[in-house]
This record gives structure tokens, sequence and C-alpha cells, in this order.
């Protein structure tokens, strides 16, 4: 992982200086990574890739729905040229796959 955040603390700290105190998570937190091939063969396809780099994932529980645990990852696009997409193919197959072991 190359790093963690914790929105859910974050939104709550900050909310009163935005004029908002209604509670969104009960608990929210991403994290970040690369694959070094994976991303490799994204940016070799079009540099402009790097963009895409680092993978977010994300897990939260909010406060609308207590009890309900939600795991996700930031989509890729699916566009470009076919370089491109095959490889946002191949890191959107291995975030699912994280995505879905986790909530087993």
């Amino acid at each position: 992982t190359d790093s963690t955040g914790n929105l859910g603390a974050m939104l709550e700290r900050t909310g009163k200086d935005v004029g908002s105190t209604r509670p969104i998570y009960k608990s929210a937190e991403y994290f970040t990574f690369c694959s070094a091939v994976l991303s490799r063969q994204m940016m070799e396809a079009d540099a402009t890739n790097a963009g895409y780099c680092p993978y977010v994932m994300f897990i939260y529980e909010s406060a609308a729905k207590p009890g309900q645990v939600v795991v996700g990852y930031r989509r890729l696009p699916a566009a470009g040229n076919a370089a491109s997409r095959k490889a946002f193919a191949a890191i959107e197959a291995l975030l699912d796959g994280i995505a879905k072991e986790a909530v087993k």
C-alpha cells in the first residue's frame, strides 16, 4: 500500500468549517497502490495514463445505512488506444478481485 486515508474522520473534523454538521459516514477509509507490472503496461500503452496511477480502493459504512459496509474502487476509463484498454481491463480485474475477496 502506498498510502491510506481516513475520509470519515477528515469529513467529521472539517464539517463545521464548511458549514455542515450532517454525518455522511460512520467510517470511511481509502488506500492507494500500484502494480509494477500492470502500471508499466498501462503507461507503455500511453504515457498520459500516468494520471490513473496509483489505483484507489475504498471501504465505508454510511451514516444513513449503518451495518452495510461498501468496498469499491475508482473505475478506470473504457477509453484510449487498444493497448490502454487492455491494460485498464487487467487492472479492473485485479481491483474487482481484491474487492470481492475483501467482502468474503
